[in-house]
């Protein structure tokens, strides 16, 4: 009787995801998305959020942070089912604040789609190299995958694609590797997780 009248429990809750991902497209694909749900659903807030990075600047996983109130099975149910609407890795958890994993999401797989830097137009960023790929790219991949973030380094320049079914995406962008002039000397791999 009377548990309306009860505070509700803030629970902190983190979301690690095995991602490439570097700030701009994480926030993009992930923190503002998850924001925008948590304020809709009227039951919490992202309060942080962060990129692991190499010594050269490549990603290697995310975190983002959650404060939640009144968590229970149900609403960790929606968070999941949101998070995996956005292309969350397999391998993804979640972990309470003292870091005890909670839950395993995830349903997707980071196929990397590595460029020879030499053979592109001089200047060029990852982001506009993506934007001339990725008509060609999406007839030949279609709904198997989609294109999640980019990374441009000294040695490459990198698209991330976040896929349901990596073997269809590795085929076709085998088939432009083969054929588009931009992608000459180029590789496509996916990302290990340990899980």
């Amino acid at each position: 009787m009377f548990n309306f009248l009860k505070p509700k429990v803030t629970t902190t809750v983190t979301a690690h995801l095995p991602t490439c991902l570097l700030k701009d497209d994480r926030v993009l694909r992930y923190d503002e998305p998850v924001q925008k749900m948590l304020t809709a659903e009227g039951f919490g807030s992202v309060t942080s959020a962060s990129s692991a990075v190499t010594a050269e600047g490549r990603g290697t996983a995310s975190q983002i942070v959650m404060s939640l109130t009144g968590l229970d099975a149900k609403k960790m149910d929606r968070l999941v089912a949101h998070f995996d609407s956005l292309g969350s890795p397999k391998g993804s958890w979640f972990t309470d604040a003292e870091g005890k994993e909670m839950r395993r999401f995830g349903t997707t797989e980071v196929v990397i789609m590595e460029l020879d830097p030499a053979v592109l137009p001089a200047g060029q960023t990852a982001a506009q190299v993506a934007a001339k790929l990725m008509g060609p790219i999406e007839e030949r991949v279609s709904s198997a995958g989609r294109l999640q973030g980019t990374g441009t380094f000294p040695t490459a320049v990198e698209l991330y694609f976040h896929c349901r079914s990596p073997r269809i995406v590795e085929t076709a962008l085998a088939e432009l590797l083969a054929n588009h002039p931009l992608c000459r000397n180029a590789r496509v791999y996916r990302m290990s997780v340990d899980a």
